[in-house]
């Protein structure tokens, strides 16, 4: 865990990793709907696939946003 200047362990991660992982979650929602869009009418198993990256994308967005915006708000404040 990385030490703060006022004394308190918080361990962050850094905008530019929190920047790479939104990234990393539109490429999951992405492949996610062309895997809908190709296979899942032929294919239970790719329905599935589809279904559950398309909303392990979503929430990995919003929580990465939330997160966001909850670190950018400690940085003002510190």
């Amino acid at each position: 865990m990385a030490k703060r200047p006022d004394g308190s362990s918080l361990s962050t991660m850094t905008r530019r990793r929190i920047l790479y992982w939104l990234a990393a979650m539109v490429a999951l929602l992405v492949v996610g709907t062309i895997i809908g869009l190709i296979w899942a009418d032929t294919s239970d198993v790719a329905g599935m696939i589809a279904v559950v990256t398309n909303i392990a994308g979503g929430v990995g967005i919003v929580a990465l946003l939330i997160f966001l915006a909850v670190t950018r708000r400690q940085r003002r404040t510190a």
